[in-house]
């Protein structure tokens, strides 16, 4: 009798990692029932969860993989775009591969404890809710702290503050390819658009989605690049802001609450 060694298995191109088994069946049933709504009944989640799991997946990748359509018989829905199809193909692939070397895998290994902790520490998991991805263009040494600068996909630049440790045990350099990650309710609000040029880490974009909670709201905004961040407001400062979906907002984030991930 052996153990049977398991693993999670996460797409990625050009080194970036965004899509895994959970966001491929969701894909899925996007694909067949032309609905998030219906596709989240499907998986037995929330509305809310599926639509949070799209963003992170059109956010993540390099094109749109599920495209909003407006008007119709229906009053609109969503659909897979083509490049959306041909991830789900490979993926599927890959996925079988991945299966045959963990099962042969489980066949040659023993069960020691060393080996099991190794492959708990292969399992990584983040709560923050935005996660861009990034390559560093500029590092500012100091004394305790730095400042790192990341160039996004879409071309802006984001600044973060981390300890100058921190960039010795992360190995930074020039050109590394980095995950900026940080939690919704450290992403600041203004409906005001007009905004000082020397300030950092400054997102312009449309409010796509707003989920009112007992005292807090949830609002995910879509920045250029058709990438999305979120942010949690109390709801009283939330309501001062007057927002609605469709509106045009500013988004911050200090660079002392952004946390650097490497590959």
């Amino acid at each position: 009798m052996h153990d049977l060694i398991e693993g999670r298995f996460w797409l990625s191109r050009d080194e970036k990692s965004f899509l895994g088994s959970g966001r491929i069946e969701l894909l899925k049933h996007i694909g067949q029932t032309g609905s998030i709504s219906k596709a989240a009944q499907a998986m037995k989640m929330s509305y809310k969860a599926a639509w949070d799991a799209v963003d992170a997946i059109n956010a993540l990748a390099d094109q749109p993989l599920v495209e909003r359509m407006t008007g119709g018989k229906g009053g609109g829905g969503t659909r897979l775009t083509e490049y959306a199809k041909e991830v789900i193909a490979t993926f599927d692939i890959l996925k079988e591969e991945h299966d045959h070397f963990l099962h042969n895998l489980s066949l040659r290994m023993s069960n020691t404890e060393g080996q099991i902790r190794l492959f708990e520490r292969m399992a990584l998991r983040t709560s923050a809710r935005n996660q861009l991805f990034g390559k560093v263009v500029k590092i500012d040494k100091g004394s305790l702290n730095s400042k790192v600068f990341l160039e996004l996909d879409n071309g802006e630049i984001l600044e973060t503050t981390v300890t100058t440790d921190s960039i010795k045990s992360l190995d930074l350099t020039i050109g590394i390819e980095l995950y900026a990650l940080f939690k919704s309710n450290s992403v600041k609000l203004s409906s005001s658009l007009d905004q000082k040029s020397d300030a950092t880490n400054i997102f312009k974009g449309i409010v796509r989605r707003i989920s009112q909670g007992d005292t807090h709201t949830e609002v995910v905004i879509e920045i250029s690049g058709q990438k999305t961040i979120v942010s949690t407001q109390g709801r009283e400062t939330f309501d001062s802001l007057k927002l609605k979906e469709g509106s045009e907002v500013v988004a911050f984030c200090n660079p002392d609450a952004i946390l650097l991930g490497a590959l």
